[in-house]
């Protein structure tokens, strides 16, 4: 870690209780995950009872499910108005997502294998329908990136267990044609849809990249450096973080690092040692407080921590 890194760290350590369950699961697993943090790795045995309920994953997962019947819209603050239509053409995508998400980390950080769960949860000929269509819908992926990238890899490499079915070359094309590089909301989509198949690949940090998609993900990165460079003042540090986390991922060396550090450095709160958004076109004005910032700090942390080589 750099000086900034490492004094954030020990801020968010320091004051992890203050923050929401979900936000201290988020610091602690992608941590963990990234440099097998053993302070995190106590942390998320600590966090073991309520996420699995007490080692039930079904409980669990229709918990989960639950919730997200109960919240059916993602609340997405960013490009919230451009998404509204896709999220109504794929009404099942949050539900599926969710369960997903747990499913995905009761396995990677606590080994349990509850994949059958999701079939449990869903009729897969449905899933599957959903899936056809989504994969055909460019500009839905487009759009939705984050949350369509995030189904699309999870469903394909952590349920059906396919590492061949999904190719990332199809994304890398929507990314060269499907957005307007003029508008700032359309350029954060694309750092978030090229950055989000490298994740999503990983299972979330939770393997390396297969060697027969390293190099478009590569292509995907040097693009993106070219993309932040020529538009640096119009990219916020989450995007910015989160596209240095990938150039570790594919073994991308990139001058931005020393810039957006640099950056960082002049962003820290008023209230913490925490980075907030404060010198770009792009600020993240309502993800501010010491939970909201959580995402960006964490992964300021990440990109500045080398990342553990071995993966499973």
């Amino acid at each position: 870690m750099n000086t900034l890194s490492n004094e954030i760290y020990n801020y968010y350590v320091d004051h992890l209780t203050e923050l929401p369950l979900d936000k201290q699961f988020h610091f602690a697993s992608r941590l963990y995950l990234w440099s097998g943090d053993t302070a995190m790795q106590k942390c998320l045995g600590d966090f073991k009872n309520e996420f699995t309920f007490n080692d039930q994953p079904q409980h669990a997962v229709q918990e989960v499910l639950r919730l997200a019947k109960e919240s059916p819209n993602f609340g997405s603050k960013n490009a919230g108005e451009l998404r509204r239509q896709y999220f109504e053409r794929y009404p099942m995508l949050k539900q599926y997502v969710s369960v997903l998400f747990r499913i995905c980390f009761m396995q990677t950080i606590y080994d349990i294998n509850a994949r059958q769960l999701f079939g449990e949860c869903f009729p897969l000929s449905e899933v599957e329908t959903m899936q056809r269509s989504l994969v055909a819908d460019t500009e839905a992926i487009a759009i939705l990136s984050t949350h369509a990238i995030n189904f699309l890899y999870l469903y394909e490499r952590l349920i059906k267990q396919d590492d061949a079915s999904l190719s990332p070359q199809q994304f890398l094309e929507i990314g060269e044609s499907q957005y307007d590089l003029e508008n700032p909301i359309h350029i954060q989509l694309l750092i978030y849809l090229y950055t989000h198949c490298i994740i999503g690949e990983s299972l979330f940090y939770s393997r390396s990249l297969p060697n027969q998609f390293r190099n478009t993900y590569q292509q995907m990165i040097v693009s993106l450096e070219k993309l932040i460079a020529a538009n640096y003042d119009s990219v916020n540090l989450d995007n910015k973080y989160e596209f240095l986390v990938c150039c570790q991922m594919v073994g991308h060396t990139t001058d931005l690092l020393a810039r957006i550090n640099h950056e960082a450095a002049l962003s820290v709160s008023d209230d913490g040692h925490f980075i907030i958004d404060r010198h770009n076109l792009n600020p993240q004005i309502t993800n501010s407080t010491l939970d909201k910032s959580e995402h960006r700090n964490v992964l300021c942390i990440m990109a500045n921590t080398p990342m553990r080589t071995t993966k499973n």
